[in-house]
């Protein structure tokens, strides 16, 4: 009993040395630390939204991929477009079935606008998240560049000045490499993710616009 609770006062004075020490760490950035952790913040706030955004389409269109395509005819179709909530799947069915309404023949490019608009928007998140990655490395080179003047312009031989100076500079631009590479890894992961997401979506609308195409000869489905 007594060595169970000496263990459990050891990892709590542990972790509290540890919480203690990562604290000092991040104060050594002479103030870098604030807007280089506010980027972080900006950047994951980002990537989640872009996330939630991923996960209600793919809820949403739930009833669109239990469709079964091949044996559908154009009335379930259009009673499925109207029965889901909005989605990439959604909006697919609705451009080929307006397409297929007024020329049948005209089918096969209707889908690439709507994908364009997905992707235009993936690129867009890509591009703010590569911004806060971007600048979070520049706020590092900054503050190294802050911290060798600071150790020049003191023209002094004093150890805790010198160590200040040397302490902005590798603190900052550890912190600004750390935030950079984590929200370089988190887009690259959302991006995997929602680009296989729009390959899945593409492939259900070729085996759909196939589908329409073969019931277009057909007197009880044609438009």
């Amino acid at each position: 009993m007594l060595i169970t609770m000496q263990a459990a006062a050891d990892t709590t004075q542990l972790s509290a040395i540890q919480s203690d020490s990562l604290h000092d760490l991040f104060a050594q950035a002479g103030g870098f630390e604030w807007p280089i952790l506010g980027v972080l913040l900006a950047g994951l706030l980002t990537l989640a939204l872009a996330a939630v955004r991923l996960l209600a389409d793919h809820y949403a269109a739930r009833k669109m991929r239990a469709l079964r395509v091949g044996a559908a005819h154009a009335t379930e179709l259009e009673a499925a477009a109207l029965a889901s909530d909005d989605s990439l799947y959604r909006r697919l069915l609705e451009a080929m079935l307006q397409v297929w309404r007024s020329t049948p023949q005209a089918l096969g490019n209707e889908s690439s606008t709507v994908l364009a608009a997905a992707r235009a928007a993936l690129g867009r998140t890509q591009r703010l998240v590569g911004f806060y990655s971007s600048t979070a490395g520049g706020l590092g080179l900054l503050g190294t560049l802050v911290g060798i003047y600071a150790l020049f312009s003191a023209q002094t031989r004093d150890a805790q000045t010198i160590f200040a100076g040397i302490a902005i500079a590798i603190v900052s631009t550890l912190l600004g490499i750390v935030v950079s590479i984590i929200l370089e890894l988190l887009e690259a992961l959302l991006h995997h993710w929602a680009s296989r997401y729009m390959e899945r979506a593409e492939e259900w609308a070729a085996a759909v616009r196939y589908r329409l195409l073969s019931l277009t000869g057909q007197d009880s489905d044609a438009p």
